[in-house]
C-alpha cells in the first residue's frame, strides 16, 4: 500500500480507524517522552509558568482566578466544566472525523493530515517549552479535574504516562479552534449561521481556564500550532487533494477532482 494512497485516505474505513489508533498512541508516547524528569527540568517548567503569568499580568489579562471564581459561583458550574473537560476531548474528535468521513469525504484526507500535523508542532513546544499548568502554582486555584480524569479508577493505569508539564500549547483549545475554522469553510452553504461554531473554542477556552488546566495563552499556542500545520500540509500536499477552504466557493461542491497520475510520496505533484 503506497504512501500516496495513505496520504490521500484512499482506503477502507477500517484502515483509517487503525491509523488513528496508531497515531494517537505515537502522540501520547512522544508527549510522555519529552516530559520533564529531573528536578532541574521541573524547575524550568515552573519558571516558564511564572513567565506566562508575568506576561498575562503585564497585558492586564491574568484572568484565570476570576474565571474559576465566576464558574464556581454558578450552581453546578464546577461540575459542568469538570466533566466537559474530562469527557468531551477524545469523543469529540472521534465524532468529528466520523462526520467528515461520511459527509465531506473529498476533504477528509487534507483535514486528517492537517489535524495530525498539528500534533507535531505541539510536541515540539512541549519539548522546548515545558510549562506547569495554573493548578501547580500558588494562585489559589482548585484542581477540579484530578480525580475526574481517572474516571473512577478506570484510567489509573494511564496516569503515569501523563505529561503534567505540557500546558503549552493547549490542544483542548487547539482542537476546538481547528473544528471552528474547518466548519466555517465546510458549512459555507449555511450562510452567516455557520459563524456560531466559534462558540465552540470560546467555551472550551473558558472550560480549560476554569478547571485550572491552562492559561489563556496556552490557547493562543494551540491555535498557532493549528495554523502552522495548515500551512505545512498545504505546501506538501498535491494539488489534486481538495482544500477545505475552497468548499462551496465558485460552485465547488467538494467533488473529487479528475484523476491525475499519482507518484509515490505524500508530496507528489
Amino acid at each position: 500500500m503506497g504512501v500516496s494512497r495513505i496520504w490521500r485516505a484512499r482506503w477502507h474505513g477500517g484502515f483509517e480507524v487503525l491509523l488513528f489508533f496508531v497515531l494517537s498512541f505515537a502522540y501520547e508516547a512522544a508527549r510522555d517522552l519529552v516530559a520533564p524528569e529531573t528536578r532541574a527540568d521541573i524547575a524550568r517548567a515552573m519558571r516558564n509558568a511564572d513567565s506566562v503569568v508575568d506576561v498575562e499580568s503585564a497585558l492586564g489579562m491574568h484572568i484565570e482566578g476570576n474565571i474559576q471564581d465566576i464558574t464556581h459561583a454558578i450552581a453546578g458550574g464546577e461540575a459542568v466544566v469538570k466533566w466537559y473537560y474530562t469527557l468531551a476531548h477524545t469523543p469529540g474528535f472521534i465524532a468529528f472525523f466520523t462526520l467528515i468521513w461520511l459527509m465531506r469525504r473529498p476533504q477528509y484526507a487534507f483535514v486528517r493530515n492537517w489535524f495530525w500535523g498539528t500534533h507535531i508542532f505541539a510536541v515540539l513546544v512541549f519539548w522546548l517549552f515545558p510549562l506547569a499548568p495554573p493548578r501547580f502554582l500558588d494562585l489559589g486555584l482548585e484542581d477540579t479535574t484530578k480525580e475526574a480524569l481517572k474516571l473512577g479508577g478506570a484510567l489509573d493505569w494511564f496516569q503515569p504516562f501523563r505529561n503534567e508539564f505540557a500546558a503549552m500549547p493547549s490542544l483542548h483549545i487547539g482542537y476546538s479552534f481547528f473544528y471552528a475554522l474547518l466548519l466555517t469553510w465546510l458549512l459555507r452553504p449555511a450562510g452567516r449561521w455557520r459563524y456560531l461554531v466559534w462558540l465552540i473554542p470560546a467555551w472550551m477556552t473558558w472550560v480549560t481556564i476554569a478547571t485550572a488546566n491552562h492559561y489563556w495563552l496556552d490557547g493562543v499556542g494551540g491555535a498557532t500550532c493549528v495554523l502552522l500545520a495548515l500551512g505545512l500540509v498545504h505546501l506538501v500536499s498535491a494539488r489534486d487533494i481538495p482544500r477545505p477552504w475552497r468548499y462551496g466557493r465558485d460552485g465547488d461542491g467538494g467533488a473529487d477532482p479528475a484523476p491525475v497520475p499519482v507518484l509515490s510520496g505524500a508530496g507528489a505533484r
